[in-house]
């Protein structure tokens, strides 16, 4: 397994952690479910520790990728950019979560609903920031993701013809 395999493989992570935190944490605010407010917080520090993982393996993963044919050096620092702001905003969350988390520990009630409510706002910029990573992640090895470069192209019996 080279770097690229290993930033592939870890980068799914965070995005999809904070997206069911986020389904944890709504649901358990509307139905005022101490389990399931505990399972979302649990679910945003599993997202920035997997941000963390995906942010540490990217250059590694650089390093494989970077002799290939059509490699934009511009592309990848796009990636790194939105990776840097991403790492942040999830890391944010789940620090605040284990904060959240540490301070309801202990307790039946768990968490305070205006902490919870606080991790699950910051998790939504956390999702579409990752999300945004993502997506510039995937122009890098993926030309039918390039919008500026499918503006520019036709269809011609199934077949992507550049002018």
């Amino acid at each position: 397994m080279n770097g690229a395999h290993l930033h592939l493989a870890l980068n799914h992570l965070p995005i999809f952690a904070i997206a069911f935190a986020m389904g944890f944490l709504g649901w358990g605010l509307k139905l005022r479910h101490p389990a399931l407010l505990r399972s979302g917080l649990v679910l945003a520090v599993i997202a920035a520790t997997g941000a963390g993982g995906a942010f540490l393996t990217g250059e590694p993963a650089e390093g494989v990728i970077e002799d290939q044919a059509g490699f934009s050096r511009d592309r990848v620092h796009d990636h790194e950019d939105a990776a840097d702001f991403g790492l942040w905003i999830t890391v944010a969350a789940g620090v605040v979560a284990l904060g959240v988390l540490w301070s309801a520990k202990g307790t039946v009630e768990g968490p305070t609903t205006i902490a919870t409510a606080v991790v699950l706002t910051i998790s939504v910029l956390a999702l579409a920031a990752l999300s945004r990573t993502a997506w510039l992640g995937g122009e890098i090895s993926h030309p039918e993701l390039r919008l500026t470069e499918t503006a520019a192209t036709e269809s011609i019996g199934g077949v992507r013809v550049v002018d």
